[in-house]
């Protein structure tokens, strides 16, 4: 390959790469390996489908692993709420999606918490810093939502 061919692949693959990173929302699931997703249903199954993501995100925390679990709560109208645990070893940055929640806020949250513990609920973080961020993709979001 000349240098030509070569330089002309570099900058093709640079603008590939570069338009990649316009979109920064989130994919559900797109990096929930440890712990699968959960999607809650407003149905008796939730309570044990809270159990075992906690139980699963608080164990490797707990063993301080790098894990990520995402969770879709839909509102009593049906919207949809995703939400991400994205844990590092050290810090865990809680995002919520509320932008498709018809009578909410319609933000993005980004809480980055230096410990996070768990409740009856969802996990709550503690010593938490606030801000606005990217949301979740539509596409990504289990069909039905």
């Amino acid at each position: 390959m000349s240098l030509r061919q070569r330089s002309l692949a570099a900058g093709v693959a640079l603008v590939l790469f570069a338009g990649c990173g316009d979109d920064q929302s989130k994919v559900f699931g797109g990096q929930s390996s440890t712990c699968s997703p959960t999607v809650f249903t407003n149905d008796v199954d939730d309570a044990q489908k809270l159990e075992d993501g906690s139980t699963c995100f608080f164990s490797e925390v707990d063993a301080g692993r790098a894990v990520v679990w995402d969770v879709l709560v839909p509102t009593v109208e049906g919207d949809p709420i995703p939400s991400r645990y994205d844990f590092n070893g050290e810090i865990t940055i809680i995002t919520t999606d509320s932008s498709r929640d018809t009578f909410g806020s319609g933000g993005v949250s980004v809480r980055r918490c230096e410990e996070v513990q768990p409740t009856d609920r969802l996990p709550e973080g503690v010593d938490c810093t606030d801000s606005s961020g990217d949301g979740f993709d539509s596409g990504s979001l289990p069909e039905g939502f």
